[in-house]
């Protein structure tokens, strides 16, 4: 397995793209801060979409889920440090990683996500 930090200035494609491949995919949202250690936010929910949006501080990044479909959850992430995409060496995408000041937010697949493939080819 391998980490790939995003570069700020892709933060807003790289989760589109990530959104739209894996839209509907079952995720948890583990949140690690200093006061509170380890604490899960979300289990099992289907993934609707992580967005990056400009905010007042610079950057918000929500991740938002369904219950249902009139019930949705999300959970911002005010002004990121860091956007890391964890990936297995076959190329599927693990999860995410979203660093604040506040501490981590984990975001990870019930099952790992194969990538999509063209011919053969690994489209990202």
């Amino acid at each position: 397995m391998h980490t790939v930090d995003i570069p700020r200035n892709d933060w807003s494609r790289v989760l589109d793209d990530f959104s739209a491949r894996h839209e509907g995919w079952p995720v948890s949202l583990d949140l690690l801060t200093p006061a509170f250690g380890a604490r899960p936010e979300i289990q099992n929910l289907p993934l609707l979409g992580v967005t990056a949006e400009p905010a007042i501080r610079g950057t918000d990044i929500t991740i938002a889920v369904a219950r249902s479909a009139k019930n949705h959850i999300t959970h911002t992430i005010q002004s990121p440090t860091h956007v890391r995409l964890e990936r297995m060496d076959d190329g599927a995408d693990v999860g995410l990683e979203i660093e604040s000041a506040e501490g981590a937010a984990i975001l990870r697949f019930r099952t790992v996500a194969l990538p999509e493939t063209v011919d053969g080819v690994v489209r990202r």
